[in-house]
């Protein structure tokens, strides 16, 4: 079983920070103007708003709470999660901006949609900086150039073992491929693949995408 390397995003991001200057950047932002920003917002909004699978009396997802924890924010009164290294809330924040990731790119380079989406899913748990985000991303495009898209894929089914957690990870990745403009084929066959690793049942696949749009339909 692989364990979560005991450090926080944030440091991981500054070590990824620090050998960038040595890597050609491929700049594939828009600025916010160029898209809808009521509609990346309300992307926003349903990324912290508690997926089918949450508990009762949950104000928070358990993806918003731990991107929180995985970048050291305060967190709110209305947050009850424990405090310091998490590794399950670090493995759940790592395992679903990665898939979210995979579905965005499963059909070439991210499109400023795309990547707008990407950043507002890093960014559900509270400010980030730029370098941050930039990070992570350039971190998951080398990662998947390294290792290739089915192997990070089969990663997350022994990174991520809490039933909840690969519930939510689907519903996160759902909605990246529903905000983007609608679940192409490709992207689908990505979120087959996930529910796969997690021996989840295909149902948990169309759960996950009724989901997203009932949510993003709600503005």
């Amino acid at each position: 079983m692989c364990q979560p390397e005991r450090r926080t995003v944030g440091e991981r991001v500054s070590a990824l920070g620090n050998v960038t200057s040595s890597c050609e950047k491929r700049n594939t932002r828009s600025s916010m103007s160029a898209l809808d920003k009521d509609f990346i917002e309300h992307v926003k909004r349903c990324i912290a708003q508690p997926g089918m699978n949450a508990p009762k009396g949950v104000q928070v997802s358990m993806f918003a709470q731990a991107a929180r924890l995985s970048f050291t924010q305060a967190i709110n009164d209305a947050v009850t999660a424990p405090t310091g290294f998490d590794p399950a809330a670090a493995a759940l924040f790592e395992g679903a901006v990665e898939s979210a990731y995979l579905v965005a790119t499963c059909d070439g380079a991210l499109d400023p949609t795309e990547d707008t989406v990407l950043r507002a899913v890093i960014s559900a748990g509270g400010p980030v900086s730029e370098k941050q985000v930039d990070g992570l991303l350039l971190g998951m495009a080398r990662a998947v150039a390294l290792d290739g898209a089915t192997e990070r894929l089969s990663r997350l089914s022994y990174m991520v073992s809490k039933q909840a957690h690969q519930h939510e990870i689907l519903r996160i990745g759902a909605l990246v491929a529903r905000a983007s403009g609608g679940v192409r084929p490709g992207e689908r066959a990505v979120l087959d693949k996930i529910a796969q690793g997690f021996s989840l049942a295909p149902s948990s696949v169309d759960a996950a995408i009724a989901s997203a749009d009932a949510a993003l339909k709600a503005r």
